[in-house]
């Protein structure tokens, strides 16, 4: 199967790569634009090669999702397996995030209302929108001087 991405318009947002450089960078120091363009388009190399590994080692393994033991195991494969521990480490602290996260569920059963009460105070919040959206449209255009 061929996964080679056709998609030329996939890349990374500018923001985070510029955070990243300028953080690993001395401030004194200038990034010119072809060396931000290297960077990124390494990555997305990177990225590719990653996640098509995983995707045949998954696709082996007669599975539709790919884990993170498959992430794992791609980076072994192409040499990064340096990373491992860094990853698991990382994986170990999202997980506590996850954990520790506020679900939904609990902002609703926590608020002391019935879901229906909750669904009434939606449409209600629709309502006021929309009287605000028809308002604006109501009020006479202002002058521009």
């Amino acid at each position: 199967m061929d996964y080679e991405n056709k998609d030329e318009e996939s890349t990374l947002p500018k923001a985070t790569v510029e955070r990243l450089l300028h953080s690993y960078t001395p401030k004194e120091m200038s990034i010119s634009k072809e060396s931000r363009e290297l960077f990124i388009n390494s990555c997305l190399e990177f990225l590719k090669l990653i996640c098509v590994e995983s995707t045949t080692i998954c696709e082996k393994e007669k599975k539709k999702t790919i884990s993170f033991d498959h992430f794992l195991k791609a980076l072994e494969d192409k040499g990064f397996g340096d990373y491992i521990e860094a990853c698991r480490e990382i994986q170990v602290g999202y997980d506590k995030y996850i954990r520790n996260k506020p679900s939904r569920i609990n902002k609703f059963k926590d608020s002391g209302l019935s879901l229906e009460e909750l669904h009434m105070k939606q449409l209600e919040l629709f309502q006021s929108a929309k009287k605000e959206f028809e308002k604006a449209f109501d009020e006479e255009p202002k002058q521009i001087d």
